[in-house]
């Protein structure tokens, strides 16, 4: 196989032996070209942008930040023991959560603003600061001339400014389970910085130590108040007691409730005795009245009946008159001792009756003595509960003056006792909060962290460029790779060109193909004219228009290198019917003024007149320009030249204007054998390509190919399959460069 051959059939090849792509499968390589293609670019923009960002940084004011440590304690220190005055104790999280609340707090931020003097900072104050240079750009008003004239700010806003300015510097952080809590202060000025977080710290202490003394203070007043009304009520509650006691004669109650109380006792002891013996005395009483009403003998009654002394004399008697009739058994009545024991039994018997008239006599006595005892201590006892009464209400109420006395001594002895204690302990203030680390002027600013922004800016320059690069590969709709060619106008590609970059070849890029340095250029041209015989091996084809989309795509200088190699395997003739711009005359140094094709169209000149001979190569200038070139192209007599010069010539290669500019390559492609469309990769938008291929393709032209024109020298996927570059030799390799 010839080089020719590999030449033409390497592409496809490639082609085939790639495997299909599917929609959804990402090319690395693809995304890879279009960052090369791109890297100048992507390189520029991510430099501008890290540039940008280091001039920015170091524009940037530095910030510094200083840390003060403070622990809050839970309640304040007791002067008890050394762990007290410490606070060696837990704190519970709504106190803490309120002490921090109060770091942050207006009134503290203020104590700070006036123990630095910061509403003098600019820093803190921005009407100290001197407006930018854009302020007066960016004011709206002043454009249409509706700034409103200002006032100056009083002290109290001023000072809120101030205040919110330092809070948005000072942050207080919280250590988690713990009673410490960093207080960060950031300044321009290290030594400021540190200052701030300082007297935030002390400005917390003082604010709690005056809100300490003010409420001692207050407290006191209050107890002092309070102290004089209850030495106020004391008094006069004192002296209602004593009063009470001297309008009642009052020294000891409680052993006259005694003495009372005990002879309240033995009268109702004697009064229930009392009682008892006149119940006693009562029944008999009744029981002699009863039988006297009756006239019963009193001797008959149960209760003389009942006397022991009646019951005696009767016993004595039964004794008697026993004696009495054993004696008259045994004497005579007028026995002296019948006598003596009958004048014995009649003694006992008057006693009897003399001691039961004295019994009945008794009892009466004794039952009005009894009810009258018992009248009596009935009327001593319940005179005795009644005095007791008295006592035990005047008791009551002495009690009651006495409570009253008693609480007021004691409250007027705790508010004294208190006030006592605030005034002995006010000199000694103790706070809530001690410091455990001072802040120190820091070395090394927080802001504005340098290599990081300059990094982060340096990768979101490269992100950003990488996205507008692949947004513009996105956007880009030009022609420029073979697979563009053959997916979007579904045509063959004959080969690619690459772009001659030398000033020197440029000047001289119409006969390129002569210049034995340009082996890449000279390869893709015999590429070109392989592809070209290749496509007319099964009909002969001998004419051929070299066109373009628009002026400037190179189809001049690939319809003259085309020209030359075709030259030297056969007999070429190469005519310029541009005859509004011609180019192929002055591109091969024929002579001005010569005549050409409009000469030989007009009738004024023959072919063989016209047929100038340069390196090898037979060629048809343009002659004089003519008024009417489409009229002499669609004339019959350019029919009849091109039918007389097929005979001479193996090939004719036809240099035709551009299809969007005129339309007379329509009129010269109705004579050809096929066209040859020249594309200049990454120019023509596909849309404007597809227009004038359809506008030959309507015109009925056999379009033989496309020629992709000023490829990049180490362009990747210029087939649109793999990525190569041109070598030594003009062939384009998919390998890698060496």
């Amino acid at each position: 196989m010839n080089t020719e051959t590999r030449q033409v059939l390497s592409p496809p090849a490639a082609a085939k032996a790639m495997p299909p792509q599917g929609e959804d499968i990402i090319d690395l390589r693809q995304i890879f070209h279009v960052l090369n293609s791109h890297r100048w670019a992507i390189g520029s923009f991510t430099l501008a942008v890290t540039l940008a960002a280091v001039l920015i940084v170091f524009s940037i004011t530095p910030i510094y930040s200083a840390t003060a440590t403070l622990q809050i304690e839970q309640e304040q220190a007791k002067v008890v023991s050394i762990e007290e005055v410490y606070g060696i104790d837990g704190g519970s999280d709504s106190y803490l959560n309120t002490q921090f609340e109060v770091l942050k707090s207006r009134s503290v931020l203020e104590k700070v603003v006036n123990e630095l003097g910061l509403v003098k900072n600019p820093e803190f104050n921005a009407a100290l600061r001197p407006a930018p240079w854009y302020a007066g750009l960016l004011d709206w008003r002043d454009w249409f001339g509706l700034q409103e004239p200002t006032e100056e700010d009083d002290a109290s806003q001023v000072m809120n400014d101030t205040i919110n300015a330092l809070s948005e510097r000072v942050t207080i952080e919280p250590v988690r389970k713990t009673q410490i809590v960093k207080i960060n202060a950031e300044s321009e000025s290290p030594q400021l910085a540190a200052k701030i977080a300082n007297a935030v710290a002390n400005a917390y202490i003082e604010s709690y130590m005056e809100a300490k003394l003010s409420l001692a203070l207050s407290a006191t007043d209050w107890m002092q108040g309070r102290l004089g009304e209850l030495s106020a009520k004391l008094r006069v509650a004192s002296q209602e007691l004593q009063d009470y006691r001297e309008r009642e004669n009052l020294i000891e109650l409680e052993g006259v409730l005694t003495a009372s109380s005990n002879e309240l006792q033995a009268l109702t002891n004697a009064l229930v005795t009392v009682r008892s013996k006149l119940a006693v005395s009562e029944n008999i009483y009744q029981q002699i009245r009863s039988g006297s009403q009756k006239n019963q003998s009193n001797d008959s009654l149960t209760a003389v009946l009942q006397h022991p002394l009646i019951q005696n004399l009767r016993a004595e008697e039964s004794k008697v008159e026993r004696q009495v009739t054993e004696l008259s058994k045994r004497y005579g009545p007028k026995h002296p001792q019948m006598i003596s024991a009958r004048s014995q039994l009649e003694s006992i018997r008057q006693n009897m009756t003399t001691q039961i008239n004295t019994i009945v006599a008794g009892v009466e006595r004794e039952y009005e003595i009894d009810l009258a005892n018992e009248r009596t201590l009935a009327a001593s006892v319940a005179e005795l509960k009644s005095r007791i009464q008295d006592t035990n209400r005047k008791e009551f109420r002495l009690q009651a003056l006495e409570r009253e006395v008693k609480v007021n001594e004691d409250l007027y002895n705790a508010f004294f006792k208190r006030i006592q204690e605030t005034t002995a302990t006010n000199d000694l203030q103790t706070a809530n909060a001690r410091i455990v680390d001072v802040a120190f002027a820091p070395k090394v600013p927080v802001k504005p962290k340098k290599k990081l922004i300059v990094g982060v800016a340096a990768l979101l320059g490269l992100l950003m460029s990488c996205g507008i690069a692949f947004l513009l590969e996105m956007l880009n709709n030009t022609i420029r790779t073979t697979r563009d060619v053959e997916d979007k106008l579904n045509l063959p590609v004959l080969g690619v060109l690459p772009r001659l970059t030398n000033k020197k070849d440029l000047q001289s890029v119409f006969k390129a193909f002569t210049n034995a340095d340009l082996h890449a250029f000279n390869e893709a041209v015999r590429t070109i004219r392989t592809s070209i015989k290749l496509s007319g091996i099964d009909h002969q084809q001998q004419v051929y228009a070299v066109t373009s989309s628009v002026p400037g795509e190179g189809k001049s200088s690939v319809s003259s290198n085309l020209a030359l190699a075709m030259g030297q395997l056969s007999k070429v003739l190469i005519i310029d019917c541009d005859l509004r711009r011609p180019v192929v005359g002055k591109n091969f140094g024929v002579k001005g003024g010569s005549s050409g094709l409009a000469n030989l169209l007009a009738g004024t000149a023959t072919v063989d007149e016209i047929i100038v001979k340069q390196d090898g190569l037979d060629m048809i200038v343009c002659g004089q320009v003519p008024p009417n070139p489409q009229e002499l192209l669609a004339s019959m007599r350019f029919e009849q030249i091109i039918k007389s010069l097929r005979e001479r010539y193996d090939y004719i290669i036809l240099d035709c204007p551009p299809v969007q500019s005129v339309s007379d390559v329509l009129m010269v492609s109705r004579h050809c054998d096929g066209v040859v469309y020249v594309v200049e990769a990454a120019r023509m938008q596909s849309n404007s390509v597809m227009t004038a291929v359809g506008r030959l393709l309507q015109a009925k032209a056999q379009i033989t190919g496309v020629v992709l024109n000023k490829i990049d020298p180490d362009a990747k996927d210029v087939y649109g399959y793999n990525k190569g570059y041109f070598d030594a030799t003009g062939y384009y390799s998919s390998s890698a460069k060496t």
